[in-house]
């Protein structure tokens, strides 16, 4: 048997294993599975050549790619460690075993802890030993080839994997593709044509590693819009990348010791504030808030009486993340209060329970407050905010109050998926709220930078590197220069060079993807539509699945056999599709792999 894997990420090699651990269990058939990538094992997000200080957002210990005994589809296990148990045991012979390149996180490895934040070219180290483990791990009778090459088309009847070097069949095929970049709009295509006649620099949305930032240096002004994770590593690349230190005092406050090669950077974005920072993390793998109010009897029992608005959906999750705030609020600062005797008031009615505690405004969650930019426009203010915000950060995901609700957000996520899934809201609802509105909000609360990097922004902004834009940033240009606006109608800076501080949306109708424009033309995928009332429809950037068994969808949405495809070009259909695998929580990606694999396997 013959299985083609089109990504080798970490999707691609959770389905490798998934296939391996299948195969020891079920057959003794042959096996040979061909993976496929323009970029190294660990594919282009994870390449091991990248800026070591590009970090992650996830804590090393809630990292894997081995399925576990909490996955709720039934497969064979085959044990593995966590990125930090990896870290502590199996890396240091495994780098020495790369040169010296690899050498050079020897270090890292060694001082990782469980809570640390890895770089992401140690993960695409971890993912590289992972795919050598596969090759130790396999049965005789089971081929593994990896060849480093894009794939231009697949085609069926049979299966037929096209790439410049020929073409190959297979009994089966998995598209495990990631982020891809789209063509540009027409702003973006206006901005690149201005850059190039007046010799400034633009970066479209990109992936911020590999973002050409040779031509930027002390003389120029850089404008960024955008202040998630892409935000950060563009700046760390132009601090800590061109030499700068952050230097830390008796009391643990930054101050960033220039190296004269910095540009000045303008950054802003439409609410005018960077993503939350994450909690510091006191959980282990699979420790999490469970759900009180968003239980699955309550997901059946809306999905038996019909669609819900997606503010019926928000309460039950505020309330979610209340209990936890208010619980530990009352243990910390009012232990006067019945805390048992709260919490049962609060399970009956929320906004009841609150009313009769008569809590001074200060100890209130204010969701409005978290995400509204503080009042006054100078960089005083937004010094004070990010100091608040990671002074909450520090207190840790199960002691600070307003960080464990925020993480109630995290803990929850398969919840979420199941509003989704289940089809809970209109199609009108599903697209204003959900699309529109709670995934910018839930991203901005949850999905946000360690907190070393709020820490570091701030010392930035105190040496006058970097300055935050009013909210609401607008880019014009004038003469040679972008012109950064805001809000605020004395705000207007210049600016020599202008990125666009985000990855690329997920939209494949836009792709540049050769294979993804060759699935879409020759019906073999299809895009998600939506029913919005008026007789109206709203044609998504998101390739049509099954959900459940993940077979790709033609124009008649019929599933065509053993040919799969999952990941980040089913973002809107799916949710969250960029999460890492994270141990003993019964993980969505685990789940699906597993169910993949198992329906490639079973004609064994």
């Amino acid at each position: 048997m013959k299985v083609a894997l089109i990504g080798a990420g970490p999707r691609g090699l959770l389905v490798l294993e998934r296939l391996i651990a299948w195969q020891r269990q079920m057959s003794a058939t042959p096996l040979t599975i061909t993976l496929f990538d323009p970029y190294p094992i660990g594919g282009r997000v994870w390449r091991r050549d990248q800026a070591p200080q590009l970090i992650m957002n996830t804590a090393a210990q809630h990292i894997t790619l081995f399925y576990d005994r909490t996955v709720q589809e039934p497969g064979p296990i085959m044990p593995g460690p966590s990125l930090a148990q990896w870290a502590a045991k199996e890396a240091a012979l495994f780098l020495r075993s790369r040169g010296k390149s690899a050498e050079s996180y020897l270090k890292e490895a060694a001082t990782l802890g469980p809570n640390d934040y890895p770089s992401r070219a140690l993960y695409g180290y971890y993912l590289a030993w992972f795919y050598a483990e596969m090759h130790r791990r396999k049965q005789p009778n089971v081929q593994l080839i990896f060849k480093q090459t894009l794939v231009q088309a697949v085609t069926k009847v049979p299966f037929t994997v096209h790439t410049g070097a020929g073409s190959e069949r297979f009994d089966a095929v998995v598209l495990a593709l990631g982020t891809m970049e789209n063509s540009l709009t027409r702003e973006h295509a206006a901005l690149t044509a201005f850059a190039k006649a007046h010799q400034r620099v633009y970066l479209p949305p990109s992936f911020p590693a590999e973002g050409d930032l040779s031509r930027l240096g002390p003389q120029d002004v850089v404008a960024m819009r955008g202040l998630g994770l892409s935000f950060f590593d563009y700046v760390s690349r132009l601090t800590e990348g061109r030499g700068g230190r952050f230097i830390a005092d008796n009391q643990g406050q930054l101050t960033y010791q220039a190296s004269s090669e910095e540009p000045h950077i303008i950054a802003g974005s439409r609410r005018g504030l960077p993503y939350h920072a994450k909690a510091r993390n006191e959980k282990a793998p699979g420790e999490a808030w469970p759900p009180r109010f968003l239980t699955a009897q309550q997901l059946a029992n809306w999905a038996a009486s019909g669609p819900i608005t997606g503010e019926q959906f928000f309460q039950g999750l505020k309330a979610e993340a209340g209990f936890v705030y208010y619980s530990l609020l009352l243990t910390q600062q009012h232990p006067e209060v019945d805390l048992p005797a709260f919490q049962a008031d609060y399970m009956t009615d929320p906004a009841e329970a609150l009313a009769a505690l008569k809590l001074p405004e200060a100890d209130q969650l204010d969701w409005n407050a978290l995400t509204t930019p503080p009042k006054g426009a100078d960089d005083a203010a937004m010094m004070a905010y990010l100091a608040q915000d990671a002074a909450e950060a520090e207190r840790g995901s199960k002691t600070g109050p307003l960080t464990s609700a925020l993480e109630v957000l995290r803990d929850l996520r398969d919840t979420i998926r199941q509003v989704v899934d289940l089809g809970l809201l209109t199609d009108d609802e599903y697209l204003d709220f959900f699309l529109r509105w709670f995934n910018g909000t839930n991203d901005f609360l949850s999905i946000g930078p360690p907190v070393i990097r709020i820490e570091q922004l701030r010392a930035l902004m105190a040496a006058g590197i970097v300055t935050i834009a009013p909210p609401q940033i607008t880019i014009t240009t004038a003469g040679n220069d972008f012109i950064v606006g805001g809000q605020e109608a004395n705000f207007e800076c210049h600016a020599t060079a202008l990125i666009e501080a985000r990855v690329p949306a997920p939209n494949a109708g836009a792709a540049q993807n050769p294979l993804m424009q060759q699935l879409l033309h020759d019906d073999l995928a299809t895009l998600m539509e939506l029913q919005l009332a008026g007789d109206r429809r709203f044609q998504s950037g998101a390739v049509l699945v099954d959900r459940h068994s993940a077979q790709l969808l033609d124009q008649q949405h019929q599933a065509q056999g053993k040919l799969f495809f999952w990941g980040v070009p089913t973002e809107g259909l799916n949710w969250l599709t960029t999460a890492s695998p994270r141990p003993f929580s019964d993980d969505v990606n685990l789940r699906l792999a597993n169910r993949i694999a198992r329906q490639i396997m079973d004609q064994l």
